[in-house]
């Protein structure tokens, strides 16, 4: 074998060890993105069978997680932190728990379903979770975003958004780009309501039909409606009906609350007691200027004045009691 063989042979072992090495160096990357990717499969398919057994829902403790919620994963999270639990007496868990259950049952209907899934925990089985993000209250809900580096989380406000499914539904839709949709039960109580609505509406055209414009033309007719729509305005009903806040809620001692804090935000039983006030101290204003100059009799009279008077000083404690609630560093009071 001549010097020229001799070169050949040295330089073929030569270029095959590179390309061993070089293969060498690749395989493990391959096996580890084979692993990443059977991983990620493997706890895909988990959650998708765990949602398809709760219509959509995964039940989680602090091992569940963060497992569900650990990298890598390639879906995104929506987890309901609730005090459902009877020792707890949260009621407005237990008003938002329907509400939530109707968002995620809605996961059922979207083409791709490994792309989210909606986790309720509990603070009995996860309370951990519960002091990791510094959480003092319930319900509260947060959206985790499909990342494998980011741990940023999207917070839902109540106060700004209510209650509502379909609320809730268009918050994740607008971050994950899906469309989920709210499909309520069939509500037979509403749909005999609206029967009977539609029954008086019709009793109510033909009354007026058939008594023409004296009807119509009465002041004191006009004069209710718009005092009942200026009751229904002035006291938040408008407000509500974009809002949807929760109907109650109980304080920090556990007794009912019917005050909402601050300026910005109401319940809808606040907003009737409003109502009822503002109509009665109209009541009265209106009794005192027309009707009471009315009686003839001197001391009818005057004990018509004193009634009056003290039902619309009452009344107007209880509005000032009110703003006072709503801003306690307001000064000023009337009878308490």
């Amino acid at each position: 074998m001549g010097r020229q063989g001799l070169e050949n042979i040295l330089f073929f072992t030569v270029t095959l060890a590179l390309v061993t090495l070089l293969i060498a160096s690749f395989t493990p990357s391959f096996a580890n993105a084979q692993t990443t990717e059977e991983l990620i499969a493997k706890k895909v398919s988990r959650l998708n069978a765990k949602a398809s057994m709760s219509k959509g829902i995964i039940e989680l403790d602090s091992l569940a997680f963060d497992d569900v919620l650990a990298k890598p994963r390639n879906y995104s999270m929506v987890v309901l932190f609730t005090a459902i639990s009877p020792e707890f007496q949260c009621v407005p868990c237990k008003n938002f728990d329907p509400e939530y259950r109707l968002v995620a049952a809605g996961w059922s209907r979207i083409p791709d379903k490994s792309q989210i899934f909606f986790g309720i925990l509990d603070f009995k089985a996860g309370q951990s979770v519960f002091q990791k993000f510094n959480m003092n209250s319930a319900p509260s809900l947060l959206y985790f975003p499909a990342s494998d580096f980011s741990e940023s989380f999207d917070r839902y406000d109540f106060g700004k958004s209510g209650f509502q499914a379909e609320s809730l539904a268009n918050w994740i839709n607008v971050r994950s780009g899906l469309k989920i949709e709210v499909k309520r039960p069939f509500d037979f109580l509403a749909f005999s309501l609206k029967i009977m609505g539609a029954a008086g509406s019709l009793g109510l055209a033909h009354f007026l039909y058939s008594r023409g414009g004296k009807v119509i033309r009465s002041k004191y007719l006009w004069a209710s409606v718009s005092l009942f729509l200026i009751f229904i305005f002035i006291s938040g009903h408008m407000w509500n009906q974009i809002r949807h806040p929760p109907y109650s809620m109980p304080s920090r001692d556990g007794r009912p609350g019917f005050i909402a804090p601050g300026f910005q935000n109401q319940f809808g039983l606040e907003t009737q007691i409003i109502a009822i006030t503002y109509a009665v101290l109209c009541g009265g204003v209106i009794s005192l200027m027309s009707s009471i100059p009315r009686i003839e009799s001197p001391s009818k009279q005057r004990l018509a004045v004193m009634v009056w008077m003290s039902v619309t000083s009452i009344m107007y404690s209880v509005l000032m009691f009110f703003f006072r609630a709503k801003n306690p560093s307001y000064p000023f009071r009337l009878l308490f």
